[in-house]
């Protein structure tokens, strides 16, 4: 257990219709020191805490007004508070029917069954601030990693590490300006994660069309895939215009995306299906577009950067031929 003080500087959103249970935990949380809890009975009340950032959620999966689900990849994916690691409980009534609906792979930390002893939940959050798992990351999915949460896309899932900013206030003892900064590292390293992500979709999708036309695969087949990749390519355009206004992005990956969906989105359109020479274009683009964001231990990505001109014009002007 925990020092008598330990959480003192610990905030923590409660949400549960349950007036009686809440003040029941709330008694639990007290001799750890943890004075700072907003009690939420309603979906709009649990936003407005997490919006206000907290270091724990303990919530009833079915808290009036409240999606959530969504309301868990919100905070993950940041758009709800500032802290995308938020340790995350969710309190279920039949674990069997939170398994089907998914709660399991919705981004939470611990899955907790009602009726549920306070003294065991409080156990469950001291665990959680000595020891978090490692964030993954899929196009549709950030959350911690566990085997069934990945999503079996052909995409590659990479580990972002998890600033525990719990353990640095309960045990580490660390001030809130040394808290910030493991925060602030850490979300620099999910956006960064997030570009990576898109760019790997791109590119597995390029290289499920030249697997298609290698195998003469029906035209109707090839076409799909390239109709999903037009999209693709201007939706992590979109993002990655998005990170270029932040620390971990960079203005010269956004153009060659709109190209990639450009170029897929006309070779979509032919009757016959794509060219090899539009597939070859299309897979130096995607490759570009790592070189760039992402340049290999002990290469630079100023070359790459300084071709993007070129690279863009090359393109243009083959669009242009229609």
């Amino acid at each position: 257990m925990a020092n008598t003080d330990a959480y003192r500087n610990v905030r923590l959103a409660l949400g549960d219709a349950d007036s009686r249970f809440c003040r029941t935990v709330t008694a639990a949380l007290f001799p750890l020191g943890l004075l700072d809890v907003s009690t939420c009975h309603s979906g709009t009340f649990m936003y407005e805490a997490a919006s206000a950032t907290v270091d724990v959620v303990v919530c009833d999966t079915h808290l009036p007004g409240l999606d959530f689900m969504a309301f868990v990849q919100d905070v993950r994916q940041g758009r709800v508070g500032g802290n995308p690691f938020t340790v995350i409980v969710a309190l279920v009534r039949d674990e069997g029917e939170a398994k089907s609906e998914g709660i399991p792979r919705s981004g939470i930390d611990e899955m907790l069954s009602k009726p549920i002893n306070p003294l065991l939940l409080v156990r469950h959050i001291n665990q959680l601030s000595r020891e978090r798992k490692s964030f993954v990351m899929t196009p549709g999915y950030v959350g911690p990693s566990r085997r069934d949460a990945r999503r079996n896309d052909g995409s590659d899932d990479n580990l972002v590490a998890v600033p525990n900013t719990l353990r640095a206030k309960v045990i580490d003892k660390k001030d809130q300006a040394e808290v910030a900064t493991m925060l602030g590292e850490g979300r620099s390293g999910l956006d960064k994660e997030k570009g990576l992500s898109g760019l790997r979709t791109v590119t597995r999708m390029v290289r499920q069309v030249m697997g298609l036309m290698d195998k003469n695969a029906p035209v109707d087949d090839t076409r799909a895939v390239l109709f999903a990749l037009s999209r693709m390519a201007k939706q992590a355009a979109i993002q990655h215009h998005a990170l270029s206004q932040e620390a971990g992005g960079t203005s010269h990956v956004p153009p060659i995306l709109e190209r990639i969906g450009q170029l897929a989105e006309r070779s979509q359109r032919a009757a016959t299906g794509p060219t090899k020479l539009e597939v070859g274009l299309l897979l130096k683009l995607s490759e570009a577009t790592f070189a760039i964001y992402a340049p290999r231990p002990g290469e630079t990505n100023l070359d790459a950067a300084m071709a993007v001109p070129e690279i863009v014009a090359v393109v243009d002007g083959y669009l242009a031929k229609g």
